[in-house]
């Protein structure tokens, strides 16, 4: 009785020591679970948590980028070390000629653009990927954004560049806009709420990009372009009909 008297007691200690830990992970998962639906995700993703060893581990299915991104995040308030291993799965399947009209359409309505900046897409199996180049860093973050919210997208590759900060490019680029945009054969460009003709400029290399009417506008365009300070001139201009995959800024500038 002496002997299974200590054994008793034995596996009494070892479920103490044991519980609190337990009762730790279990309030954890309890947490972040909370956390998840006040982000609004217990009712349009299936998301599972599970807490080993202090780390949070996701699994389950969001049905966008941006609500796979906000489990990870809510998660993170409650925990150090989240493993995100959540599936992007969405609600309807959807080919990659929606996805990409979609994924355009959310670049194009971004207000922050400019005709300075040129965004350019392409989608494989629901991976899209954004190329191209814009002013200021925070630009292409927002498109990015943007584009998780899109349904049907699963993956992101981010490859935007952002152009460098110098008076030379800032100069040159105002009196491209000027020159461009004030000669008559592109004036109703200029009105548009969307202008066609972007002008990139990094180091005094200037390339062009968007579209416009004519061949004739085309050489045109390079000929004003190569009468700039500019060190090099990159003519990637298309003939309108040519350029329906182009994604750019929507926002008309000053030219300042």
């Amino acid at each position: 009785m002496r002997r299974g008297g200590l054994v008793a007691l034995a596996l009494i200690a070892s479920v103490l020591r044991t519980t609190p830990a337990f009762s730790e992970e279990e309030a954890l998962r309890r947490r972040v679970e909370a956390r998840l639906a006040k982000a609004g995700l217990e009712t349009n993703a299936d998301i599972q948590v599970e807490v080993k060893d202090g780390s949070v581990i996701l699994t389950g299915a969001a049905p966008t980028v941006d609500a796979l991104r906000a489990a990870e995040r809510a998660a993170r308030k409650e925990a150090r070390v989240v493993d995100n291993r959540l599936a992007v799965m969405p609600a309807e399947p959807r080919s990659d000629s929606e996805i990409h009209k979609a994924v355009r359409d959310a670049i194009l309505l971004y207000p922050n653009l400019t005709v300075f900046d040129s965004v350019e897409l392409g989608v494989e199996k629901g991976v899209v990927v954004l190329q191209g180049s814009v002013r200021e860093p925070y630009r292409g973050s927002d498109i990015e954004n943007r584009v998780a919210k899109v349904p049907g997208v699963r993956e992101i590759k981010n490859e935007i560049a952002v152009q460098p900060v110098s008076f030379f490019d800032a100069r040159l680029r105002a009196g491209l806009f000027r020159s461009i945009y004030g000669d008559e054969m592109f004036l109703r460009y200029a009105q548009q709420a969307n202008p066609p003709i972007h002008i990139i400029v990094d180091r005094g290399h200037v390339t062009l990009t968007g579209y416009v009417g004519s061949a004739v506008e085309q050489a045109v365009l390079g000929s004003i372009a190569r009468q700039s300070l500019a060190f090099s001139v990159d003519n990637q201009v298309k003939i309108d009909g040519e350029a329906a995959g182009e994604a750019s800024g929507r926002t008309a500038p000053s030219g300042s």
